[in-house]
């Protein structure tokens, strides 16, 4: 539809309706309007915007949000996290209860700056969908997670968007957006289990928009696991199984308590990316009755709750038992697997961090060895090493002292390497991390994939890209794993 079918206009915040469908929260779509503000808080940093809002005295200008009328209301679909603020600043009385020491006061000028708020009224939802789109690709305004992203294309599916539409609005590939579309519905599966197998806690945790993903998601694509649950994604991506729905219930269940809630006496989760698939099984046991509680702990197949075992030691399972392979003293059995393969290249690495460039390039080295690729191995190494380090510093929140030392130019690897293995300026807090960038640099390590990247191709060696990998695969691991990673050291 045409721009100019567009209209400008200012309006009382306190008369703009939410929506329900902001893949930024987990709310159903008759979810009324105190709900939805009380995920936006809970989730979604209003307070801290609400914070910014009084210290500049209102608005940033230029901060337009986009509506579109719905039921002869105007429906916010850009901009939910101001109207929201806005509306609580104007009226305090609709901030929750647990909000109200946090939340601040807003003063009668204040009030009178934010009473109408300027907005785009756009003619539908599907009208808006494309800037919606470039406004959180770029920067400048808050991107979505990858929840979100999840979340934002499952739903335009089921509004009947067939895969090839969802990809023109949202710029993304056919594979992409599929694979996205199915990791959500496996975690829409579990949180539809709803109040029959989660605490309140726990279902809070699981629509938590910081919540990690990645390593549930991850589970299914391992060896067996699909075969193991009868697990398919019918004709819509919608999840199916041979299974008894009990029994997969319950298999879903058991995956995601294991991967996504807490244990002591760390406060971790027990599972995480080096969680093989046989630990994960062999610490499950069928209920014959079902899920059930017993008050706020999960009652495992074995009677036991979610505790660690006397003494300390090992990993714990879900069953409060060590799991399988946990105990350092253990033999393996007569025909127990072997142990698995190290590391050649970076086949086992997996992305844990929401960030796009990460996410994409770890899938891609994960594909290939030097010995078939050497070029296309050394760009990617080369590639996935400096945007790591760009994370970590964006991370440790130093882009703009970074941004001096380059005196306004394109940072380069070299200055970003030092940047980093300098520990003033507390980039990492592992020893480990600056001796591995030292170690990358003395072996001259660098200066050969700078040759490869910059056009002297023909001088890319399998054996030298594997021993770059070998020095930087831990920093790497410890980056784009979220940290979990302890850096151990790799023989030579």
């Amino acid at each position: 539809m045409a721009q100019n079918a567009w209209a400008e206009t200012a309006l009382n915040p306190l008369k703009i309706v939410l929506d329900a469908q902001n893949p930024r929260i987990e709310v159903a779509g008759d979810a009324d309007q105190d709900e939805i503000r009380l995920k936006l808080l809970a989730h979604e940093d209003v307070v801290k915007l609400a914070i910014g809002i009084v210290e500049f005295g209102g608005l940033m200008p230029g901060e337009r949000i986009i509506v579109c009328k719905e039921n002869r209301k105007y429906v916010v679909v850009e901009g939910n996290r101001r109207v929201c603020a806005c509306q609580l600043l104007l009226k305090p009385e609709l901030v929750p209860e647990k909000f109200k020491k946090r939340f601040p006061i807003a003063s009668q000028e204040l009030k009178d700056a934010i009473k109408e708020i300027k907005a785009d009224i756009a003619p539908d939802r599907d009208a808006a969908e494309p800037t919606i789109t470039k406004r959180h690709t770029e920067p400048g305004i808050e991107r979505w997670r990858t929840t979100a992203k999840m979340r934002r294309a499952s739903k335009l599916l089921e509004a009947g968007y067939d895969l090839a539409q969802i990809a023109e609005k949202l710029g993304a590939r056919h594979s992409v957006l599929r694979a996205s579309i199915r990791e959500y519905r496996l975690l829409r599966y579990v949180l539809d289990l709803g109040h029959r197998v989660w605490s309140q806690n726990e279902l809070e945790r699981l629509t938590d928009q910081t919540l990690q993903t990645n390593p549930y998601t991850r589970f299914f694509t391992l060896a067996g696991v699909k075969e193991k649950l009868g697990l398919s994604f019918d004709e819509h991506d919608h999840v199916t199984t041979s299974l008894s729905t009990d029994v997969f219930d319950q298999y879903m269940h058991h995956i995601a308590r294991c991967f996504f809630i807490p244990i002591p006496p760390n406060k971790k989760p027990w599972a995480n990316t080096r969680t093989t698939s046989e630990e994960v099984f062999a610490s499950f046991a069928l209920k014959k009755d079902g899920l059930h509680f017993s008050g706020n702990d999960f009652v495992t197949g074995g009677g036991g709750v979610v505790t660690p075992p006397s003494g300390g030691g090992g990993v714990v399972s879900p069953s409060g038992k060590p799991a399988s392979g946990s105990g350092r003293t253990n033999k393996p059995k007569p025909g127990a697997p072997k142990s698995a393969k190290a590391s050649t290249f970076f086949e086992k690495l997996i992305c844990t961090v929401d960030d796009d460039r990460l996410i994409a390039l770890t899938d891609e080295i994960t594909r290939i060895q030097p010995a078939d690729f050497p070029i296309a191995s050394a760009m990617l190494l080369r590639a996935l090493f400096e945007s790591a380090l760009t994370y970590q510093v964006r991370k440790a929140g130093k882009s703009k002292e970074l941004n001096k030392k380059s005196n306004g130019r394109d940072v380069g690897l070299q200055t970003l390497i030092s940047f980093c293995a300098n520990s003033q300026n507390q980039i990492f807090f592992h020893k480990r991390a600056s001796d591995a960038l030292d170690a990358f640099e003395k072996a001259g390590l660098k200066e050969h994939l700078d040759f490869i990247v910059h056009g002297r191709w023909i001088e890319a060696e399998a054996a030298v890209v594997e021993t770059a990998a070998r020095l930087l695969r831990p920093l790497i691991a410890h980056i784009v794993e979220g940290q979990d990673h302890d850096m151990e050291e790799e023989s030579a």
